[in-house]
C-alpha cells in the first residue's frame, strides 16, 4: 500500500518488501508478477517497460523465476549493506561486489539525454531484460541511498520490523519507520510498562 513506501527512496522500499525480518519474516514478493506490481507502485519503471517485462515473463516463466531469485538475493544483500551502514559498520566485500554487478547493469540501461534543458542519465527505452528491476534498484541504491547514508540511513527500532529508511527530519532523530505504526506501538509499550511499575 502507499503507506508502505516509507524508505525515502524506491531502493529502500524494495528492501522493505520483507516485513518482520527480526522475528517473523514475511516476503511480499511471491512471484515475478508481484515484483512488477511493486515496481509500478514504486514508480521505478515507466508503465510501458513494466508491460514489456510482463509479456517477456509470460513467454519465459523459468527465466522470470530466475530473475525473481536474483532480485531477492540483491534485496537481502542491500539489507545487509544498509544494516551495516546504519550501525556504522563496514559492509562485507562480497555484498559490495554484488551491488556493483547490478549497478553496472543499471548504468548500462541508461542513456544520456537532454530533459528540461539539462543533460541527464535516463532509462533507455530499449532496456527490457527481466533483471531490469534489480538493475534499477541497484542504480538507485548507489546513487540515492549511499549519498545520504552517513547518519541518515537508519533501521527501525520497532520490534518485528527492521525496515530501512532515510531520516530526512531536521534534527535527524527519527527512530521508527512510521510514527503511526511502530512509533505508536513503542509508546504504548512504554506507557504499559510505566503503569505496571507504578502498580
Amino acid at each position: 500500500m502507499a503507506a508502505d513506501f516509507i524508505g525515502g527512496d524506491a531502493a529502500l522500499d524494495f528492501v522493505n518488501t520483507v516485513t518482520g525480518r527480526d522475528e517473523t519474516p514475511r516476503d511480499w514478493l511471491d512471484s515475478y508478477a508481484r515484483l512488477l506490481e511493486w515496481a509500478g507502485r514504486a514508480k521505478l519503471l515507466p508503465p510501458k517497460s513494466i508491460q514489456s517485462l510482463a509479456r517477456r515473463s509470460e513467454r519465459d516463466p523459468s527465466a522470470s523465476e530466475r530473475a525473481l531469485a536474483k532480485a531477492k538475493r540483491l534485496r537481502e544483500t542491500l539489507f545487509a549493506i544498509g544494516r551495516d551502514l546504519a550501525k556504522r559498520r563496514v559492509p562485507q566485500p562480497e555484498a559490495l561486489e554484488l551491488l556493483r554487478d547490478h549497478w553496472l547493469a543499471g548504468a548500462e540501461a541508461h542513456v544520456f539525454a537532454v530533459e528540461g534543458g539539462r543533460l541527464a542519465a535516463v532509462l533507455d527505452r530499449e532496456a527490457d531484460g527481466l533483471d531490469l528491476v534489480s538493475s534499477m534498484v541497484a542504480w538507485r541504491f548507489a546513487g540515492n541511498v549511499l549519498a545520504h547514508a552517513r547518519g541518515r540511513l537508519k533501521i527501525c527500532d520497532g520490534p518485528n520490523c527492521a525496515w530501512l529508511f532515510l531520516d530526512t527530519s531536521k534534527a535527524g532523530r527519527r527512530r521508527w519507520c512510521d510514527m503511526a505504526d511502530c512509533g505508536n506501538a513503542a509508546k504504548s509499550r512504554r506507557h504499559y510498562a510505566r503503569g505496571r511499575a507504578r502498580a
